[in-house]
């Protein structure tokens, strides 16, 4: 698997670990959990191997990533009963093919606009490890299931 020294999802440093939980692994991707769940669900989902592009990884694996992002996307909608997904696509600065998945919610925080990538401090909702746990089982379960693998 390719690995780009100093990329920040490659790496997985102590500042990566401190705003995404590794959540479970899918066909072709890793799914973490936002550490900030003002949006119930927010996930970010990365290609496992080091692409910066999604136009650069050979088109199997990336039927198989965005066959994992839909299945990730299903669960949130599931589970947490978001009335859409957004679906974030930055990488200026982090050079390595992953989605921000953010579920929207009618009469919540940017309802009709584009999802707020930085809520203030007052907004932020920061949950308990356990919460985190049961969440992240969840979201994992699901998914998993929806890709075909073991739970």
């Amino acid at each position: 698997m390719e690995r780009k020294p100093g990329c920040f999802y490659c790496e997985q440093d102590e500042q990566f670990q401190s705003v995404l939980f590794r959540l479970c692994d899918l066909k072709v991707s890793t799914v973490f959990l936002c550490r900030d769940q003002t949006l119930p669900g927010r996930c970010t989902i990365m290609f496992r191997e080091h692409y910066e592009e999604l136009y650069d990884i050979p088109k199997d694996l990336r039927d198989d990533f965005m066959d994992d992002v839909c299945a990730l996307a299903q669960t949130i909608t599931e589970v947490f009963g978001a009335d859409k997904i957004n679906y974030a696509i930055y990488g200026d600065e982090v050079r390595h093919v992953h989605l921000t998945l953010c579920p929207k919610y009618k009469d919540k925080l940017g309802w009709g606009k584009p999802f707020v990538l930085f809520p203030e401090e007052k907004d932020l909702v920061i949950l308990s490890q356990k919460e985190y746990n049961e969440r992240m089982e969840q979201i994992a379960r699901a998914a998993r299931q929806k890709r075909g693998l073991s739970v």
